[in-house]
């Protein structure tokens, strides 16, 4: 083989791996402008084992560029809450919509553009719970 056709042959290969890094980069962020790429779903192997929180649950989150589930549980005496995506409970979530409630589920998270890796309660029970003793 030639220096010509080796200078070639490897021009090809350099332009294929090329295109297919930026596949694969174009992939990753279309993800994630569609609301952020989950890191770990609740029901992948090696998923965290469920995690349950009580505190109030609020709808109507806000945080920059949208990028946030909408809910969030906030714990007795704490601020700012965790993010909790209810989409398989969203009819018991809507209903105790401000109250104090425990729900059952496994964190995730979530990469956002301008939050970061956040992490979010992925929501597969919720409860009524108590008010705490005081």
């Amino acid at each position: 083989m030639t220096a010509h056709a080796k200078t070639a042959l490897f021009s090809i290969v350099l332009t294929i791996a090329m295109i297919s890094t930026a596949a694969c980069q174009h992939d990753a962020t279309s993800s994630a402008s569609r609301g952020g790429a989950e890191s770990s779903h609740p029901s992948a192997p090696g998923a965290t084992p469920p995690t349950t929180l009580t505190g109030k649950l609020s709808s109507g989150a806000l945080a920059v560029g949208g990028e946030t589930t909408g809910w969030r549980i906030i714990g007795d005496g704490q601020t700012g809450g965790v993010d909790v995506d209810v989409s398989k409970v969203r009819d018991h979530a809507t209903a105790l919509d401000g109250k104090r409630v425990t729900i059952t589920g496994r964190m995730t998270s979530r990469s956002w553009p301008e939050r970061g890796d956040t992490p979010i309660l992925a929501a597969e029970k919720i409860e009524p719970a108590a008010e705490p003793r005081r």
